[in-house]
């Protein structure tokens, strides 16, 4: 009995391409929660994809464990899908508050024009201001 088990080998194909996916793919789910780190994030990811899909690929051909490159390639796809999402959901709060930045700028313009109609100014509130200005300036 013993000597049947010592005679079936384990291969150890796919395994550097796992534990570099593994390694990726960890990097790319950690960077893709930090702000301005998307790119990185979204790099990782990807590679993370392809060594997994490599690694795994080998390591089926060659019967071995495919638990790293899985692993791997799990991470990588995580990594990938979080820092889509996060660039969707920054996208839209960008274009919600352009938005927004739009209305205020309608809503003070009408505000300013209401203002000015209401308050008009004539030609005797202009001459003291511009009296007060040469008086101010001339102090200096």
């Amino acid at each position: 009995m013993e000597y049947e088990n010592s005679q079936v080998q384990k291969s150890n194909a796919g395994q550097g391409m796992g534990i570099a996916a593994l390694v990726l793919g960890i990097l790319g789910v950690l960077t893709a929660f930090i702000p301005c780190f998307g790119l990185f994030a979204i790099i990782f990811g990807i590679l993370a994809i392809i060594f997994g899909i490599i690694g795994y690929s080998q390591a089926k051909k060659q019967n071995a464990s495919l638990g790293l490159p899985l692993t791997g390639l799990i991470l990588g796809i995580l990594a990938t899908l979080f820092v889509v999402i996060w660039t969707l959901i920054f996208a839209t709060a960008i274009a919600n508050s352009a938005f927004d930045f739009n209305a205020i700028s309608k809503e003070i313009q009408i505000n300013s024009q209401d203002t000015i109609n209401e308050y008009p100014l004539d030609q005797d509130t202009l001459d003291q201001y511009g009296a007060d200005q040469d008086t101010i300036f001339a102090q200096d």
